[in-house]
């Protein structure tokens, strides 16, 4: 079953410029991706604001710092509770 929506320019102008940045084929395939996954955002979903482009920046400077790596556990722990304590002693 198909059917067509009219959508504000506004809104069209947005969709389209999701549709090239994301690489989608068409802008019904753009529509019909964004509808289908909002439709499955339940109430106790939360939504991030943020935009695409900052998402991007995000991961680019993750992977601007290089590689993860092994954590040990006491030491973080150890820290935790030195800045717990620093905390404590300030007046």
């Amino acid at each position: 079953m198909s059917k067509t929506v009219t959508i504000s320019d506004e809104l069209a102008a947005r969709l389209e410029q999701l549709r090239a940045d994301e690489g989608f084929e068409s802008l019904d395939a753009a529509a019909e991706t964004l509808i289908s996954q909002g439709l499955y955002v339940g109430d106790d979903d939360v939504m991030d604001e943020r935009t695409i482009q900052e998402l991007r920046a995000l991961i680019a400077e993750a992977d601007a710092s290089g590689p993860a790596v092994d954590w040990d556990a006491k030491a973080v722990r150890a820290e935790v509770l030195r800045r717990y304590a620093e905390r404590n002693r300030q007046p």
